[in-house]
């Protein structure tokens, strides 16, 4: 693959990366279950994006979009805030 950034497996490392997690550091099970939900959850948002987001008119599928993300944002802030 030419551009790194459609290739999920730079993705998923990109995402170890963000949550400050090492394949290295983890027990081989966590590293084949974290590996395995990333894909599920690709997966399952490439079909979303595909199938759903686009059906709709150009800027309420924007604002889907943001609301996901903020949606995104809001369970992680919640779950820090949980750690601390």
């Amino acid at each position: 693959m030419a551009n790194k950034t459609f290739d999920l497996k730079h993705q998923y490392q990109l995402y170890l990366k963000r949550v400050g997690l090492k394949e290295e550091n983890m027990h081989h099970v966590q590293s084949k279950e974290t590996r395995q939900a990333f894909m599920g959850a690709c997966g399952q948002m490439l079909i979303l994006l595909r199938d759903d987001l686009g059906e709709l008119e150009e800027s309420k599928a924007i604002e889907t979009m943001q609301d996901m993300i903020n949606q995104v944002q809001n369970y992680f802030m919640k779950a820090t805030n949980k750690m601390n």
